[in-house]
């Protein structure tokens, strides 16, 4: 069964997609495992290019992507224009103070029997709800 795009405002469906099959979402899930092999093992600096590119995309297309927001969403044009605009923001947050984020939290090694103990955040897999 098709799903439909539907603008708030006036009911007229915008588009219509087709649903992946269940082979297809398999494929996606297989290629995402696949991708997040190598992606754990990225550096800070790289991912901070990858989100800071992606903080230009936004902004560079902050009027056409509000725009589609506006029509499947019915937020205002402002309030989505904002929306994205915040997004690029946060996407330059996390590119700047990731490794900071995420460095070695000294822990206390006598309470694990340890000489030394840290936490360490590591990547464990791609995001799925």
């Amino acid at each position: 069964m098709p799903i439909a795009t539907i603008n708030p405002a006036t009911g007229e469906t915008v588009k219509t997609f087709t649903p992946a099959t269940r082979e297809e979402v398999d494929a996606a899930i297989a290629r995402a495992d696949e991708r997040f092999a190598d992606y754990r093992h990225t550096s800070y600096a790289q991912r901070a290019q990858w989100a800071n590119a992606t903080a230009d995309l936004l902004e560079a297309e902050a009027d056409e992507t509000a725009a589609v927001m506006t029509l499947e969403m019915g937020k205002t044009l402002t309030s989505a224009r904002a929306e994205v605009l915040k997004c690029a923001k946060g996407f330059r947050y996390y590119a700047e103070n990731t490794e900071a984020l995420l460095a070695d939290e000294p822990a206390d090694a006598a309470k694990v029997g340890a000489a030394k103990a840290y936490t360490r955040y590591q990547p464990l897999g791609w995001c799925w709800p």
